[in-house]
């Protein structure tokens, strides 16, 4: 009996020291499974930031694209505004030298038919200088004109060139010719550059010569 006793007992000790082989090999599939799980949801996890980098790119990429096509069109509105404003303003000058241009002419023709009053509507109100006279006022530039017409029983004015200098300046050749009452038979003429100064109206500010 004892010797049964000693062999169980034996028995019980060489299977604790030895655990069953099955048991062992199960445990390390399981572990085994355990690491294929997690290796794959550590490759999800990847995967999934990198679609959210990806994401993140693209929307980085449109709003580029987007800020680059507003800034195209941006560029295009400022220059057609450009080229309108270039367009409007030298349509604006053309027009503005084209009515200086006739006052001075229409001036310069009104002197020669000796109408005061014609003459003096092309003045402005704020006139400064006619030749040697400053700051003329009607009775002044009446008296100057009537001086002029009774020495001189002829004269005329002929526009030869009207160039802008700046804005409303400009700068008139004539031809001026004229006879004296004194002598008659000589005939006179000359070339005389005028410069003309215009309010915004078209009006007569200044007219002198500069020669």
């Amino acid at each position: 009996m004892k010797i049964l006793l000693l062999i169980i007992a034996l028995s019980f000790g060489i299977y604790a020291c030895n655990p069953p082989i099955k048991k062992d090999k199960d445990k390390v599939k399981v572990d085994h499974e355990k690491e294929l799980l997690e290796a794959d949801r550590k490759l999800l996890e990847s995967e999934k930031k990198l679609l959210e980098l990806e994401k993140i790119n693209l929307e980085n990429s449109k709003i580029a694209s987007d800020k680059e096509a507003k800034f195209k069109e941006n560029n295009r509105v400022v220059k057609n505004k450009e080229v309108l404003n270039r367009e409007y303003e030298n349509s604006t000058n053309i027009d503005y030298y084209s009515d200086a241009e006739s006052t001075i002419s229409d001036f310069l023709s009104a002197e020669n038919t000796r109408d005061f009053e014609y003459i003096y509507s092309f003045y402005s109100p704020y006139l400064r200088r006619y030749f040697g006279l400053n700051n003329p006022t009607y009775i002044s530039l009446q008296n100057l004109y009537t001086k002029s017409w009774n020495s001189n029983s002829y004269s005329k004015n002929t526009v030869v060139t009207i160039d802008p200098i700046i804005e409303n300046e400009f700068l008139v050749r004539i031809n001026y010719e004229w006879e004296r009452y004194s002598d008659p038979s000589k005939f006179n003429s000359k070339y005389d550059n005028l410069k003309f100064v215009l309010d915004d109206n078209n009006k007569i500010i200044e007219v002198f010569s500069i020669n």
